[in-house]
């Protein structure tokens, strides 16, 4: 059983002091590994996942500062995922970080990501007249294959744009100059793989997506028929529109809840650790497992 699952055992009650979603300097995340557990702690959460975009690499770290403060870390992580043309994002959750099939995952995700990296590099060479962008952000991530929240950091500290999210608009989200589509795993494969090494896929963020109600319950059922496990519905920010929407989805759909602030950086306090809503009334939560 997922070490998730079996939080029930061991935590009568976890709400308001949990985070199933959150981001390290492993991938785009302004704090260590450490420094991010340390945080946690300090904020109240009692058991803490960190899920660093298709990467494992901040788990061994934070672990052992988790242990040493007496906080719970869930092995977690950010896969990338295509349906259809669309990306999304997958959580997942409580799986063994050793496992074959998790490794070999994580190692074609980030074979993916540095590929897409070096394209993206020598289009914002081109399109905003820079020099070794690709190297740039390489050297301020500390990573083969950075993202692009760091090359939004490398055009601001040359700067080529006024903000990070004005280098998001002008280069690096889709449909502009910089964007590099990337052949990320499949959802079924990715589902797949999370289970294959004992852990629990959820569906992130679902209300980012843009999706139409009709769209994201379309999305939905084909999640439930890769056998995903959860939604990612106590997330912060949401209207009430979307609370109701959460609601009736965990509501028609056989998915547990999930939630988790998606902290990266402390300059984001609306998204500080432990920052998580309260579950819709009536779901049931992914440590409690199926009924």
């Amino acid at each position: 059983m997922s070490r998730v699952m079996a939080l029930a055992a061991d935590h009568d009650g976890l709400a308001g002091q949990y985070d199933f979603h959150c981001h390290s300097s492993a991938s785009d995340g302004a704090l260590s590994p450490t420094a991010l557990v340390e945080r946690a702690a300090a904020r109240g959460v009692r058991v803490l996942a960190l899920t660093d975009h298709d990467s494992l690499a901040g788990l061994p770290a934070a672990a052992a500062r988790a242990a040493e403060l007496g906080i719970e870390l869930v092995n977690g992580i950010e896969l990338s995922v295509t349906w259809g043309n669309r990306e999304l994002h997958l959580v997942g959750l409580g799986f063994d970080r050793d496992s074959d099939a998790i490794t070999r995952l994580v190692s074609e995700q980030q074979a993916a990501r540095e590929t897409r990296a070096r394209r993206m590099g020598e289009r914002l060479d081109r399109a905003a007249d820079m020099v070794n962008c690709y190297d740039k952000a390489v050297e301020l991530s500390g990573q083969a294959a950075p993202g692009r929240p760091w090359f939004a950091r490398v055009l601001l500290a040359e700067g080529r744009v006024r903000s990070l999210q004005h280098a998001f608009n002008r280069f690096l989200k889709p449909g502009q100059s910089a964007f590099v589509r990337t052949p990320w795993a499949t959802l079924e494969t990715a589902v797949q793989a999370l289970h294959q090494s004992g852990g629990v896929a959820v569906l992130a963020h679902p209300t980012r997506y843009g999706f139409t109600r009709r769209k994201l319950r379309t999305v939905l059922a084909d999640f439930v028929a890769a056998g995903g496990d959860a939604l990612e519905v106590a997330v912060p920010g949401l209207n009430p529109n979307q609370q109701q929407l959460m609601a009736e989805c965990l509501r028609d759909f056989p998915l547990l809840a999930s939630g988790g602030s998606d902290f990266h950086s402390p300059e984001q306090a609306w998204l500080d650790l432990g920052r998580v809503p309260a579950m819709p009334a009536q779901a049931r939560a992914i440590w409690q497992g199926p009924a």
